[in-house]
């Protein structure tokens, strides 16, 4: 049985709702959740949702010695009272605390696998503790050089060559052996967590219609190109780079198996139109398993009944099924 580490996010948002509505119910998953966050907090939010949440205290136990009838928590002190709804700062040493004490006690195998729930980085950066965001974290606690940011739903996965940084700088960022390590990270997860033999992978280009030709921008004949070209005869199955406006318009018998965007607000909006609220965040290329709800904190729902469970369950549904697929390989 496998079990998951999930990290509930900031408190004032509907971290604490999606978690009790989503594993306070005593429902039968094929795996146990761990939930980290303030168990005072936790008991408070369940009395709002009007939730009977059995929560009992983690404390290292073995699958074997957990239930199903109760909301397991690794619990947190946390500062100052929680509004939902209302961030502050002061949450922004819990929020964190919370997050990495999951990562560094998945990394330690301990969980299977870890699930994220939404924070907000302007309230931790106000709080006075520099971040970025949760990839470029778990990269760092890792000690992992590179890793990618890749949204899945059943149907399609987009990952992306650059993410949280300015459209400006987008062009710059974009580098040869950075595509050479980005596109074989690709490669390397889907074959172990898919138990994809070959993957296809289709590279966007940058610029409209792929530059056409050197028309439109050089970095297609100059940067993106020659790496696929590398990446190619290393015996890689890859297409590109394609013009991203006709990109995801696919024939049926040449589906990819991932698209390779090259900037954040290329190709998420695609996936995000097709199902959002049913997709999965995933990091590839960290030594463990990391998914994460396709959502923000959603203040303006935290605390009540329309906070929806459904990527979260999603996102740990994922979890589950990768670190079976591993196991099993």
């Amino acid at each position: 049985m496998t079990k998951i580490a999930v990290s509930s996010g900031d408190p004032a948002g509907v971290g604490p709702d999606i978690c009790i509505k989503a594993f306070g119910s005593r429902n039968i998953q094929p795996y146990f959740p761990v939930i980290f966050g303030n168990i005072g907090l936790f008991k408070d939010r369940a009395k709002l949702l009007e939730i009977d949440a059995d929560i009992q205290v983690y404390d290292g136990e073995d699958v074997n010695d957990l239930t199903h009838n109760s909301l397991w928590m690794v619990d947190q002190p946390i500062e100052g009272d929680i509004i939902p709804g209302t961030p502050s700062s002061l949450s922004a040493q819990y929020t964190i605390s919370l997050f990495k004490e999951s990562v560094e006690r998945t990394i330690s195998k301990e969980f299977d696998a870890i699930v994220t729930c939404p924070i907000n980085k302007e309230v931790i950066n106000k709080g006075g503790i520099p971040f970025t965001g949760h990839t470029e974290e778990l990269a760092r606690m890792s000690n992992v050089n590179k890793v990618v940011m890749m949204l899945v739903n059943e149907n399609m996965k987009v990952a992306l060559a650059s993410t949280h940084i300015p459209l400006s700088e987008v062009s710059s960022a974009i580098k040869h052996d950075l595509l050479i390590e980005i596109i074989s990270i690709i490669d390397n997860s889907l074959k172990l967590q898919w138990n994809i033999k070959k993957p296809l992978i289709k590279v966007l280009g940058l610029n409209p219609h792929a530059g056409d030709g050197g028309f439109i921008g050089k970095e297609e004949e100059e940067i993106i190109s020659p790496a696929i070209e590398t990446l190619k005869k290393n015996g890689l199955n890859i297409i590109g780079p394609i013009s991203a406006d006709t990109a995801f318009v696919e024939k049926d018998n040449e589906k990819a198996d991932a698209f390779l965007a090259m900037f954040h607000d290329q190709g998420l909006p695609v996936i995000k139109t097709m199902s959002f609220g049913e997709i999965v965040n995933i990091t590839l290329g960290l030594p463990f398993i990391r998914t994460s709800v396709d959502h923000g904190t959603a203040y303006d729902v935290a605390g009540s009944l329309f906070a929806d469970e459904t990527s979260l369950l999603t996102a740990s549904k994922m979890a589950h099924s990768i670190s079976n697929r591993i196991k099993n390989a």
